[in-house]
């Protein structure tokens, strides 16, 4: 019975690692916008940062389109054109916020300072293959409405921003470059930033090994629980038939 209690026991560590596995991670791409109007003397009027996984790697100045400093992923993305794509679509987006900027009115709600616009425009690819995309816009740190790209719906957050709410929504041209730049440029970078990421951590082991790892890994990721479950029921069925023969003497 020792060679079946090993199989058994085999058989239940590949239920057990089935189970640890789960999909392919999930990856976001975030711009932190900051407009003011009218900047104090010294301070930029537009200023965005830039998160990959939430993960510092841009800050970027739109009102004189200068990069004031990037993390060690900018090394691999400025020499490909989604990093000077990117930069363009900030510095105009940045400007339609800073033109928007004087419009912003909040009922019950008063600035204690300059007027300071701050949107977090995101996308995100989820773990099951699906992707999302929003803005999120505050005045002042409050925060008062929210775009859905992939919907092209605003919610009001703030009660007081019903009437911000009916102006973006009537305003076709503002809508439409906040859904293009969420859901078809921020997706496009955020596929590229991860190209240029994997190819800059990619093992050097020779392309077989390397191969082979990738292969086992994507494997072992896909595994899904029904999967494992067939998997380790038909071991056991192996493993039980086989010493049943075993025992007869194969009659």
């Amino acid at each position: 019975m020792r060679p079946l209690l090993r199989l058994l026991l085999s058989c239940w560590f590949l239920a057990s690692s089935c189970s640890r596995a789960g999909p392919a991670n999930a990856h976001s791409l975030w711009y932190n916008f900051t407009i003011i109007r009218p900047p104090r003397p010294g301070q930029r009027w537009c200023e965005v940062h830039g998160q990959v996984d939430q993960k510092n790697f841009l800050s970027y100045d739109c009102g004189s389109d200068k990069v004031l400093s990037v993390g060690r992923l900018e090394e691999q993305l400025n020499a490909t054109d989604a990093w000077g794509r990117q930069l363009e679509m900030l510095r105009e987006a940045g400007q339609r916020l800073r033109l928007e900027l004087p419009g912003i009115e909040l009922e019950d709600f008063t600035p204690s300072g300059p007027a300071r616009l701050q949107a977090r425009m995101s996308c995100e690819c989820e773990a099951d293959g699906h992707s999302k995309a929003s803005w999120e816009f505050r005045c002042d740190g409050q925060k008062f409405l929210l775009f859905d790209s992939n919907s092209r719906k605003w919610t009001v957050v703030h009660a007081g921003a019903r009437r911000m709410k009916e102006k973006w929504e009537e305003d076709r041209e503002l809508t439409d470059l906040f859904w293009k730049v969420s859901v078809g440029d921020c997706r496009s970078w955020l596929r590229d930033f991860l190209i240029c990421r994997e190819k800059r951590l990619e093992p050097t082991a020779p392309p077989t090994v390397a191969q082979g790892i990738a292969q086992s890994k994507t494997t072992a990721t896909t595994l899904s629980p029904p999967s494992c479950f067939l998997i380790l029921l038909c071991l056991i069925l192996h493993c039980f038939c086989g010493e049943s023969f075993r025992v007869t003497g194969g009659r």
